[in-house]
């Protein structure tokens, strides 16, 4: 058995047929004595749906997805220059492509016969973001085996942004006092040169106002870009929404369509059933004047029989006298 190719195969499998497959899978393996196919196919785990919908995405757009993750690296680059303008930019490409492949993923979904909501489909953007920010789950994506994931509660991968920031803060705010004196060209100290001294502390000053500077501008970039992903994330996710009202609004009113169709067809029903025993009543009245006239018919003609058979009979009876005469 090509354990890579079953194994491929059962992560494309719905998720509620999965535990049944795997099983099946499992089992042949055994019967070819392949032990080590089979203790591997056992081990796998059920995907959630999410996974599942992600799975299907990667076996269908590989290329469009490996273009979703390779923005993690434009996307730190982006957040260490404190560039707000790209820092803007490149999460705006990342929740267009975000949004693009989750609804694709969707898709596939219902193609295969399941049923993918809203919340489905915000669960596979939330596996995609967390991608970004995270190599490992990356990787897993990328085999197209994925069983869960760990939603990232974090913007993007801003662990070296980050700590290089804190480095400059540090060092910015660090105790002045604790730095040693300097001897100075000539033998002059510190404390000798006035002038000199009050230079250097106006250049550390404004040394430290630049790095307080830069990290505020770092820092209301980081905002920005933040609050522009959550809005348009909201708008994906209204947008979702409305999506799924207007799907169910067109399956009312399909459903709708359909009741006042059987409607129409049980009122044309009705009326041919009407009709049909105004008929038989008018054909059961005629059966019985015809009954009562037959009735009348056959009496008379009983009656008319009788007397004839009178008559009959005293005819003989006059010839019988005669003949006898």
């Amino acid at each position: 058995m090509d354990t890579d190719a079953e194994l491929d195969r059962l992560y494309r499998v719905p998720p509620e047929d999965f535990v049944a497959a795997r099983d099946d899978a499992a089992a042949r393996a055994r019967a070819d004595a392949d032990t080590d196919a089979a203790r591997e196919i056992a081990a796998a785990r059920r995907p959630t749906r999410a996974a599942w919908l992600a799975n299907l995405l990667v076996d269908d757009a590989r290329d469009e997805v490996e273009g979703l993750l390779a923005l993690a690296p434009v996307l730190a680059r982006a957040q260490r220059s404190l560039d707000g303008a790209a820092l803007r930019e490149v999460s705006a490409q990342r929740n267009r492509l975000v949004g693009a492949l989750a609804r694709r993923a969707a898709a596939l979904g219902r193609a295969a016969g399941a049923r993918v909501g809203s919340g489905v489909e915000r669960d596979v953007r939330w596996v995609l973001e967390s991608a970004l920010a995270d190599p490992d789950l990356a990787d897993r994506v990328r085999s197209g085996r994925l069983e869960r994931y760990e939603r990232h509660s974090g913007f993007g991968p801003l662990g070296e942004a980050g700590s290089a920031a804190a480095g400059s803060t540090a060092d910015a705010d660090a105790p002045r006092g604790d730095r040693s004196p300097q001897p100075e060209r000539g033998g002059r100290s510190r404390d000798g040169d006035g002038e000199l001294a009050g230079r250097r502390r106006d250049a550390r000053r404004r040394e430290a106002e630049h790095r307080a500077a830069q990290e505020r501008e770092r820092r209301e970039a980081e905002r920005h870009a933040q609050a522009l992903a959550e809005a348009e994330k909201a708008v994906e996710t209204a947008r979702l929404a409305a999506h799924d009202a207007g799907r169910e609004r067109d399956d009312a009113r399909d459903r709708a369509d359909r009741a006042d169709g059987r409607r129409d067809d049980a009122h044309r029903r009705v009326d041919e059933l009407t009709a049909e025993l105004e008929r038989a009543r008018s054909a059961a009245e005629d059966a019985d004047r015809a009954r009562d006239e037959a009735g009348r018919a056959a009496r008379d003609a009983a009656g008319r029989a009788e007397r004839a058979e009178e008559d009959l009979a005293r005819a003989e009876e006059a010839l019988d006298r005669l003949r006898s005469d």
